[in-house]
């Protein structure tokens, strides 16, 4: 499986402080049937704020650490970018990396406080961009029918595997589920932290249960093949 929304790159978000603990992470999730991961840190202004050239040397390193104790599994870097009016420079002047180099770039947005998210998607294209929205389960804001309008847009939808397996609770999962059964999720996806290890392979076998092997492969496995430019 592929897993496209990480924290997992150590010291350069709340995800992970340790390469020690980083590493537990990648074994959790190989465990978990993962053969890609895509390390996908924090952008946010003013509190996150990693130079690209420092992010690549880190990833980099981090990889060569992977490499050394032969831990089968291939990484992969992108970010996710906090959403507010300076998206729009930050892109301009190319100092947010997109999902492994492509021109998809994952993005999110205030949990609570309302955000126009059909109109940053819209825009965000406009400059070139596929945007790939984070955990839109979390957006008490967002209604069916903007989720109806980002996909018919062409924004790229993902939820989170805790979201699905019923951790946050009932009211999540059927959010998520209403969602899935309209066709309008394209990845499930950990979000891992230090203290959320990964949860795919669960996510997995609730999605084939309810929707059958074809919705879970694809959400977990081939609809990600896109970032890969295959």
């Amino acid at each position: 499986m592929v897993d496209v929304h990480t924290h997992i790159l150590p010291f350069v978000d709340d995800g992970s402080d340790s390469v020690e603990k980083s590493i537990d992470l990648v074994k959790n999730s190989v465990k978990n049937g993962v053969s890609q991961i895509i390390l996908t840190p924090h952008y946010k202004c003013g509190i996150y704020e990693n130079e690209i050239d420092e992010l690549l040397e880190k990833f980099n390193s981090f990889v060569s650490e992977i490499k050394n104790r032969e831990i089968d599994v291939e990484l992969y870097l992108g970010e996710e970018v906090f959403c507010d009016n300076r998206i729009y420079k930050l892109l301009e002047q190319k100092k947010v990396l997109t999902i492994n180099n492509t021109n998809y770039l994952l993005i999110e947005f205030d949990y609570f406080n309302y955000s126009d998210i059909l109109d940053y998607a819209y825009n965000i294209m406009q400059m070139g961009y596929i945007p790939v929205i984070a955990h839109i389960e979390r957006y008490r804001y967002l209604d069916a029918n903007t989720l109806i309008e980002l996909h018919t847009l062409g924004a790229k939808i993902q939820i989170n595997a805790p979201s699905v397996i019923g951790d946050h609770g009932k009211k999540f999962q059927n959010r998520v589920f209403a969602a899935i059964k309209s066709g309008l999720v394209d990845f499930v996806a950990t979000d891992a932290h230090v203290n959320r290890e990964s949860s795919l392979l669960s996510a997995h076998k609730v999605l084939t249960k309810k929707f059958g092997i074809k919705v879970a492969n694809d959400l977990l496995i081939n609809n990600a093949k896109v970032f890969f430019n295959e």
